[in-house]
């Protein structure tokens, strides 16, 4: 009698796994891309009637022997494919969904780190080498307060003549 494809898969599932129930393989996958077991537990499909209860199913999928070696050889898959491009498709991911779920902070948060990760900002920092004096540090704070007291123009054309276009309202 021939196997089906559905059997053979769920074989090569069962091998893999160790015979983990379908819910603990989603919990693996899960848990592995998150690291948080009560999320991942509500990803697997647990019942979700409070926190508690996915917390509860998360430490006792986490505490079971078969889950722990599945989950370190996930961990291990995951690790090989981790990629700068990886990332930031993650971030670009992580951005749409928190847009889509209202959540703005975090979407400006995920594009201000994707933006960073190809260079479009750059952190700007002062390394002083060599002697620092009273003078030095009175010169630079001088050179903060003028910045500081400038005023900022919201209304930029992107042209970079932000002086020429004050000076025209005035």
């Amino acid at each position: 009698m021939p196997i089906s494809l559905e059997t053979r898969q769920r074989q090569s599932r069962a091998q893999r796994f160790r015979h983990l129930t379908i819910k603990q393989e989603k919990f693996i996958k899960a848990y592995a891309r998150t690291g948080n077991g009560t999320q991942s537990a509500r990803l697997a499909g647990y019942s979700d009637s409070s926190d508690g209860v996915l917390k509860q199913q998360a430490v006792e999928n986490l505490r079971k022997p078969a889950v722990k070696e599945a989950l370190k050889r996930e961990l291990a898959r995951v690790e090989l494919n981790f990629t700068p491009q990886r990332v930031q498709r993650r971030l670009d991911e992580i951005s749409h969904e928190a847009q889509e779920a209202g959540q703005f902070g975090p979407a400006v948060r995920a594009e201000e780190l994707l933006g960073k990760s190809i260079g479009m900002w750059v952190d700007r920092s002062l390394q002083l080498t060599g002697q620092v004096n009273d003078r030095h540090v009175q010169a630079l704070l001088e050179i903060a307060r003028r910045r500081q007291a400038e005023p900022i123009d919201l209304e930029d054309d992107g042209d970079g003549n932000r002086k020429q276009d004050a000076d025209e309202r005035d």
